[in-house]
């Protein structure tokens, strides 16, 4: 019943309730490392399943061939296949070892791919017309490719070098990274409140400092802009920047990485389009407080 009569002692009869603002966060760039972090949590999970194992496929093969010929055993398999006739035949195969399928390379590689994109994207802001270039270049090199494999076998050549490659790490490295990021994302979400923006009604505050030294903009005649530099950013975490025009400021505030850029300028308009001037006796001023 007092919460009732509170919300109508603060707005006219027949009125929408009044907007409680917003508050906008901004984050660093290394925010958007997530997907490593997802990564490193399926290698880690990946590695202890298959039991640890971080040895090279190829040396395994070699250390059981050297103790096949110490024991004079045979270093071949026996196959055993049909002809049309129904005759059978033994045929000896000595199966090549493949390092960079096994499962411990498999999950190296897929930590560095991920890893080295997520640098990437932090690094350099990918336009819309540029990331669609790199999309149409990426597609017309496999198609050549695949043009100049039908005729040279290029394919074979170039899957040839990929034996070289083997990257492990065990499960405790993964754990470690994923520990070290998760960390980080705990120190910026305590944080982001030692500086922030509140968007009220009828003023902007900008909140900041540890002992939250306060800024005062009024709302009047504002203006803002939605901006999407990085079209990566924006698909990871729906990033992007707000610049906010305050009458008689001469610089724009520029609020950079601000996640979920689209919720924000919805709410920002709704919020600009309550903008109101209320007179309020002593009375309504110790209800409102109370």
């Amino acid at each position: 019943m007092s919460s009732d009569a509170k919300s109508s002692a603060s707005s006219p009869l027949g009125a929408p309730p009044r907007h409680a603002g917003m508050k906008i966060f901004t984050y660093p760039k290394i925010i958007f490392i997530w997907p490593t972090f997802i990564t490193a949590i399926i290698c880690a999970i990946g590695m202890t399943v298959i039991g640890d194992k971080t040895s090279d496929p190829r040396l395994e093969a070699r250390s059981e061939q050297v103790k096949k010929m110490e024991t004079k055993d045979k270093t071949t398999t026996t196959i055993i296949t049909k002809d049309a006739n129904g005759r059978t035949t033994e045929v000896s195969s000595d199966r090549p070892v493949r390092r960079f399928s096994s499962a411990q390379n498999v999950f190296g590689l897929l930590f560095i791919v991920v890893f080295f994109f997520n640098l990437l994207i932090m690094a350099i802001d990918f336009p819309r017309f540029t990331i669609i270039a790199l999309i149409l270049l990426a597609a017309a090199l496999t198609f050549f490719l695949l043009w100049l494999n039908v005729w040279f076998n290029v394919i074979q050549s170039l899957v040839g070098p990929l034996e070289r490659i083997f990257a492990v790490a065990n499960a405790a490295f993964y754990t470690m990274i994923a520990v070290a990021i998760f960390l980080n994302f705990a120190v910026i979400y305590v944080s982001r409140y030692l500086d922030y923006w509140e968007i009220l009604p009828n003023e902007i505050l900008h909140n900041h400092g540890p002992f939250s030294d306060l800024e005062r903009f009024p709302t009047m005649n504002l203006k803002f802009d939605k901006e999407i530099p990085d079209i990566l950013e924006y698909a990871l975490l729906r990033s992007g920047r707000l610049v906010l025009h305050v009458q008689n400021e001469r610089k724009a505030i520029v609020l950079d990485n601000v996640l979920w850029i689209d919720s924000k300028e919805n709410e920002l308009k709704k919020l600009m389009s309550r903008m109101e001037v209320r007179i309020t006796s002593d009375q309504e001023a110790a209800a409102e407080s109370a």
